[in-house]
């Protein structure tokens, strides 16, 4: 095999790789290769993101997509790929990106809907498009969308994410607590707690646009630590003895689903890292892992996922494979920390 990792890793990257069709898979699995070491393929990625380029700035374009918080995604490897090679038509596309989505359709608040044919703001979006603000340096922006996204969405009661909320009937668009949801969140306050310099003498930002402001740092990265930790502490208690979730966390009548597990895995592994989450977590975390493991097949798919294209079912999907890595990467970060 080509790839890094252990056997069963390099199987799921095999088997990733088969399946990338949309952005926000395009995104998700450079994301993997990143963290896993890959770094040829994820600048691989990042060139067909770029090449896929839409005239108005979204990355890896399909003729049909209405998406528009999606492409944001792929911005964390166009820019890795722009530190790789020094090749200027990175940054450029990146920066095109970040002036698309700038000016993308929004509700009051400035927050962009997820596509453009349905007033509509998802949980997904956590993940696509706050993540992608700190990578440009834009730091302002993505902490505020973080935050308001956030309170938005966030089921004070349920512990958990909503999924979906309607900007026009200003009520949730979908009612449920799709554990998804939830992961997607708790993913992104994980990496963009990795992304978003602690101080500029140690780590200097290094997105085209950054600016670096102490006091906004620190308040930051202040509040993403305490809304890991509410999202963590909130989805645990729905952890089933199998070491995985439903797939609508407080509804018992759906499937038992996979990926839940390995999002909330990785943000536990990387935010224990970090020294954003308390220890004591870990010990979920590994069931969780121990759990997906035992999902995968002779071919490296991971099953009992929320199935693409409409996660509605019990199947496998290119998010699934990618946090997979990302969780297996993660776990071991952790453990070489140990």
């Amino acid at each position: 095999m080509i790839f890094t990792g252990s056997e069963k890793v390099q199987k799921a990257k095999l088997a990733l790789l088969t399946m990338i069709r949309h952005q926000w898979e395009h995104g998700v699995a450079a994301h993997a290769f990143i963290d896993s070491g890959d770094d040829r393929i994820a600048v691989m990625l990042a060139h067909e993101a770029v090449y896929r380029q839409m005239p108005d700035g979204r990355l890896a374009g399909v003729s049909h997509t209405t998406n528009i918080t999606d492409p944001c995604v792929c911005g964390e490897s166009v820019m890795f790929a722009y530190r790789q090679t020094g090749d200027e038509k990175y940054r450029r596309a990146a920066v095109k990106m970040l002036e698309y989505i700038d000016s993308a359709p929004a509700d009051a608040d400035g927050l962009q809907l997820h596509n453009t044919k349905q007033p509509m703001i998802a949980a997904d979006c956590m993940y696509m498009l706050p993540p992608f603000y700190a990578v440009m340096g834009e730091y302002e922006k993505a902490f505020r969308q973080a935050d308001l996204r956030f309170k938005l969405l966030w089921n004070d009661d349920k512990h958990a994410m909503n999924h979906q909320y309607d900007v026009e009937k200003k009520t949730l668009w979908r009612d449920k607590r799709w554990g998804a949801a939830s992961g997607w969140t708790a993913a992104a306050f994980a990496r963009m707690l990795n992304i978003i310099p602690k101080d500029y003498a140690s780590d200097k930002p290094d997105g085209p646009t950054s600016s670096f402001n102490s006091g906004l740092i620190a308040s930051g990265r202040k509040m993403l630590t305490g809304l890991l930790n509410q999202v963590v502490e909130g989805v645990l208690p729905y952890q089933l003895d199998c070491g995985l979730f439903y797939d609508c966390l407080d509804d018992d009548t759906t499937f038992i689903e996979t990926n839940c597990a390995q999002m909330m895995a990785y943000a536990i592994y990387e935010g224990v890292s970090g020294g954003y989450l308390p220890e004591k977590h870990i010990a979920s975390a590994d069931r969780m892992r121990a759990a997906a493991n035992a999902m995968m097949d002779d071919y490296g798919y991971i099953q009992g996922a929320a199935g693409a294209p409409s996660f509605d079912f019990y199947g496998i999907s290119p998010e699934a494979q990618a946090f997979y890595i990302l969780m297996e990467t993660a776990a071991d970060k952790y453990r070489a920390r140990s």
